[in-house]
């Protein structure tokens, strides 16, 4: 498994931390410790295939920086590790640009 981190802060402090290590062990960080508390598990095998196929897809991402003037959650997408990690910002319009982004993004928010 290629470590992953992905990273959302939007309005209102609301932030949404996911991690996944080499061993697809994982753990969840909503920041809003009032409606959900930290919480930490391992990938199935299929969640393990489903994320490895979905990275190997989007290949070398590409930027999708928030406009101007826009008011929407921002994103960060980290990618393997140290020298070999790919860090990867976009902001929530640009789910709705590339499917690729989408795809990889969607599996992470059902962990």
């Amino acid at each position: 498994m290629i470590p992953i981190k992905y990273q959302v802060v939007g309005e209102e402090e609301y932030a949404f931390r996911l991690e996944i290590d080499e061993q697809g062990r994982y753990s969840i960080d909503t920041g809003t410790y009032t409606t959900q508390k930290p919480r930490s598990g391992s990938l199935t095998p299929q969640q393990i295939s489903d994320l490895m196929n979905a990275i190997q897809i989007l290949g070398k991402p590409q930027a999708h920086p928030m406009p101007p003037g826009a008011k929407a959650f921002e994103s960060k997408l980290v990618i393997g590790e140290g020298a070999k990690s790919v860090v990867y910002p976009f902001w929530e319009g640009a789910l709705e640009q590339d499917s690729k982004l989408r795809n990889l993004v969607r599996l992470l928010e059902v962990i």
